[in-house]
């Protein structure tokens, strides 16, 4: 049994989200997107629940050696650091907890959140999978206009060896907005190494989101408009040691942001993150 992070912490920040100006036009809604705050990996937690028969609780760390915001740099090196808990009941409802630790942000923790939610299995092979979430987060002292609360769902349907997942969420507290994700997964065992199973698990994953866009047409004239659009592509390239207790993922993660603007000149990115997890029965 493979348990991946249920906790994937890309980020809302809000330090350097106000520096991201360019000269004519604004992209106000990158501040706001929490993009893949606590996506739950429903299927991976449906399959923990069949194997065990009751509850536990799942804690984990995840280090990125260079952090991105939806496949954005913003021209800041640092590093990024994820701690989370999770605790799962037989009835299938879980509680989360997690934050967020970057080097060059000042305060370093921008990011604690607090989430609950539920999923239900469907069907006799339980191959499909349901998940509903509300997340309330607290964010650094100069995070006003914000959105603080989430509401989230996702679809999962199982494959072997494919995962497909179908994500939304809508964002209110400030400026509401809406986002969606697809991902399609792989999963493969490469050896079994002692106690240990060795598997590579690539993954793509698309994030579309709501953004309103301001633009300067004059010295004193604005419009602002708002769009739906594909905001990064991402891959993943992640090998797990799996013990069905301890799972450790070393993995490449490479970004290919979409140009919003005419102007705007973005390129793809990369860089190598390391997790930890540990599965606690209860």
């Amino acid at each position: 049994m493979r348990l991946f992070s249920f906790i994937i912490l890309l980020v809302c920040w809000s330090s350097l989200s106000h520096a991201q100006n360019q000269e004519s036009k604004e992209l106000s809604g990158i501040d706001e997107l929490l993009d893949e705050l606590f996506v739950v990996d429903t299927l991976a937690v449906l399959q923990a629940y069949d194997d065990l028969k009751g509850g536990f609780l799942y804690a984990s760390i995840s280090f990125d050696e260079q952090a991105y915001f939806s496949g954005r740099d913003f021209d800041v090196d640092q590093f990024g650091l994820a701690p989370s808990l999770t605790y799962l009941s037989s009835g299938g409802t879980y509680l989360f907890a997690g934050g967020s630790f970057y080097s060059e942000l000042d305060p370093v923790w921008d990011l604690f959140a607090l989430g609950a939610g539920q999923f239900w299995s469907i069907g006799t092979e339980k191959q499909w999978s349901i998940s509903a979430s509300y997340t309330y987060s607290f964010l650094g002292e100069d995070s006003g206009g914000l959105n603080t609360h989430r509401l989230s769902s996702s679809v999962s349907y199982k494959l072997n060896p494919l995962q497909f997942n179908v994500a939304g969420g809508y964002l209110f507290g400030a400026d509401p907005s809406y986002y969606l994700t697809s991902s399609v997964t792989y999963e493969t065992t490469l050896a079994q190494i002692g106690d240990f199973e060795l598997i590579f698990e690539p993954n793509l994953y698309l994030l579309f989101s709501q953004q309103n866009i301001i633009e300067q047409v004059s010295f004193f004239r604005f419009t602002e408009s708002t769009v739906f659009d594909r905001i990064n592509s991402q891959l993943e390239l992640p090998f797990i040691l799996d013990n069905n207790t301890l799972d450790i993922t070393l993995s490449y993660t490479c970004n290919f942001p979409n140009n919003l603007f005419e102007d705007e000149d973005l390129s793809s990115s990369g860089y190598v993150s390391i997790s930890l997890g540990w599965l606690i029965p209860l």
